[in-house]
């Protein structure tokens, strides 16, 4: 799989009309472009592969993909239009030039040589990063700018795009939309396109983090992640223990642990105490897959195994699942919510999460946790009296009866014992 590197650019900013005369080429095919545009699209086709986009090619890695050209169009008008948001005397070759300027930082950023010239290259960069901010702006104001703009319109289209902005292989580093935000839009403190950002993707901030000035974007799946994580401050001791769950959902359940929903927003706060196991509401969409796979790829590829967080997760919960029963169980204590509504479809994509990844182990609070369950479950007193209790107090008939069984017992034993003494 094509890969991604992230790194901040270092040490190439300003430009001179000298380098805007440069390019004045490369700024008539722009122009070009945006007068060979065709109506606005009605309607993509979505393809189901996890990790190529279904509507939006962004980057160099799915550029060439024959079945997102008709897209192109649409990029294009986006750009156009941000052109026309941008301040009045904003130049294209200003802007052409920027992007010139940053080529070698950005070509760094991406693992495999990119086999496109340098007009090519800058115009897609420049087009693709021009499209996100206007789709920002767009989505920010609650308007659409065209009245057949089906990113707009159609909320499903704009669900898929956003899922595409957070592919692995879908990516811009964010150093350069922030140039470009900066050069078109000189008054605008740096903080609002962050707002832009979260904004966005808001259905993906689970924990509703703020936009602080001071947070720091590599590129939209890294967004993600940021979403997913707890407070720095609550960030577990790094590693990579080589400790497992060695019991499922239903298993450690039938050993009298309690599973109950956790109410922090953030995935990763799984606890264990007193024999409850506490796990946060982990709610399953049709981009769902998509999103885990391309998540774990990356954190895999840019952090590595020891703070590996959100891989160390799903392999938590992947523990906890091994047949559908374990995924009715956590549907039925509605820590799972199953949005698709096929279980044993769910079932089988969980336990094929990590296909072909070798495991990482876990960070430092998921190893006592997993040490703590299967101490647990080992425990022969623990699993008697969950027996106990489902069999004997697991209803209110079950108690009655059970009630009555031992009054009736003990009235007997009582009978039992007067009869010897009448007899002695």
């Amino acid at each position: 799989m094509e890969q991604l590197e992230s790194e901040e650019i270092q040490g190439e900013a300003g430009h001179s009309s000298e380098n805007e005369n440069q390019h004045e080429g490369l700024v008539n095919e722009i122009i070009a472009m945006f007068e060979r545009l065709e109506p606005p699209l009605s309607s993509v086709l979505v393809n189901e592969e996890a990790y190529t986009p279904q509507v939006i090619s962004i980057g160099p890695f799915h550029y060439n993909s024959t079945r997102l050209q008709p897209k192109k169009n649409h990029k294009v008008r986006y750009f156009k239009s941000l052109m026309h948001r941008a301040k009045p005397e904003i130049h294209l070759k200003t802007l052409v030039s920027s992007i010139k300027l940053m080529e070698g930082s950005i070509r760094r950023c991406y693992s495999e040589t990119i086999q496109l010239s340098s007009n090519d290259f800058v115009k897609m960069i420049l087009v693709d990063a021009g499209f996100i901010l206007e789709l920002f702006f767009r989505k920010f104001e609650r308007k659409c700018g065209e009245s057949d703009d089906p990113l707009l319109v159609e909320g499903w289209m704009l669900s898929t795009v956003w899922r595409d902005l957070v592919l692995f292989e879908n990516q811009l580093p964010f150093f350069v939309i922030e140039k470009l935000f900066q050069v078109a839009f000189p008054f605008k403190p740096g903080s609002y396109l962050i707002e832009l950002a979260f904004h966005f993707f808001r259905e993906l901030n689970f924990q509703n983090k703020s936009p602080l000035s001071n947070v720091k974007i590599k590129h939209f799946i890294d967004l993600f992640r940021t979403f997913m994580l707890p407070p720095s401050d609550r960030l577990p001791e790094a590693g990579n223990y080589k400790v497992k769950l060695l019991y499922s959902a239903t298993q450690l359940n039938e050993a009298g642990v309690k599973l109950k929903v956790s109410p922090s927003k953030c995935l990763l706060d799984l606890k264990f105490t007193n024999g409850v196991l506490e796990i946060p509401q982990f709610p399953i969409y049709d981009t769902t897959e998509a999103l885990i796979r391309n998540v774990i790829a990356f954190e895999l590829y840019h952090y590595g195994e020891s703070i590996a967080y959100i891989t160390h997760y799903y392999y938590m919960f992947h523990s906890l699942i091994n047949t559908t029963k374990d995924m009715d169980l956590l549907c039925d204590k509605e820590i799972v919510v199953n949005y698709q509504g096929d279980n044993n479809a769910m079932t089988s994509i969980v336990n094929n999460l990590h296909t072909n990844i070798i495991w990482v182990g876990l960070n430092s609070d998921y190893c006592h946790l997993c040490e703590n369950l299967n101490v647990f479950y080992k425990d022969h007193w623990h699993r008697w009296k969950a027996m106990l209790m489902h069999d004997y107090f697991s209803t209110p008939w079950r108690i009655a009866s059970t009630i009555a069984a031992a009054i009736l017992l003990v009235l007997t034993l009582i009978q039992t014992v007067s009869s010897i003494i009448q007899v002695a």
